[in-house]
């Protein structure tokens, strides 16, 4: 019986080290919501250029805010 393992793919879990702290938690944060971001609208067959073309809006948007999403 397969069963559910608990792992999901994307989750933070499968990319940090237990015990081992962020040296820019939210810069890092961050960067890994867009690179998700990013995963979700290529393997939607997205052009590059529209999922980066809405990559640097978010980008844009957060500079000019000058503050992260989760804020």
């Amino acid at each position: 019986m397969g069963g559910f393992s608990g792992s999901v793919p994307g989750t933070a879990r499968l990319h940090l080290v237990d015990g081992v702290a962020l040296l820019r938690p939210e810069e890092q944060v961050f960067t890994a919501m867009l690179t998700g971001f990013a995963n979700q609208q290529l393997a939607r067959n997205l052009a590059r250029t529209t999922v980066e073309g809405r990559e640097n809006t978010v980008k844009a948007f957060a500079t000019y805010v000058n503050t992260y999403p989760w804020h």
